[in-house]
């Protein structure tokens, strides 16, 4: 299996936007952190603040995953720089339903590992909800620790 990361293409970009967006809200509505009646307008915000002038957005990576020929899903990177040290945060990766359960988000991760060492990226961050047990279970078996924990209690 191969797994390779391409940056993704102007023509793929509105379909994306929009679709992460939705996802993003219903997230957050899900999560409990917004209304369902203010989530659009919410994210839509927050999407046209975090990529202002889309793809050509300074140090964000929107990248297709392709699966040997075929396109199977997207990941979003963020990357900057700490501390005179380049750093970046995964701010949506998504594998393609019909995909999921076949090993492409592990090969998926490790492909990312090699593209950050070959940009001299030294660290990959990344947010999980924590009603995602399954994403959860592939980032701690891909390294990654939890470095902090949000806790509500419901009254």
């Amino acid at each position: 299996m191969t797994v390779n990361l391409e940056l993704m293409q102007a023509r793929d970009f509105k379909d994306f936007y929009e679709v992460s967006m939705k996802e993003f809200a219903e997230e957050q509505v899900k999560n409990g952190t917004w209304d369902a009646s203010e989530a659009d307008s919410k994210g839509r915000a927050y999407f046209e603040k975090l990529l202002p002038q889309g793809l050509q957005t300074e140090g964000h990576k929107i990248f297709t995953i392709h699966l040997d020929d075929e396109q199977v899903g997207i990941l979003w990177l963020h990357v900057f720089e700490k501390n005179n040290t380049l750093k970046s945060f995964i701010y949506d990766i998504k594998i393609d339903e019909i995909h999921r359960g076949k090993g492409i988000g592990k090969e998926t991760m490790k492909a990312l590992d090699e593209y950050c060492k070959n940009h001299q990226i030294e660290s990959i961050r990344l947010h999980v909800f924590a009603h995602n047990k399954r994403a959860y279970s592939l980032y701690e078996k891909m390294g990654f620790e939890t470095t902090n924990y949000y806790m509500e209690k419901k009254l």
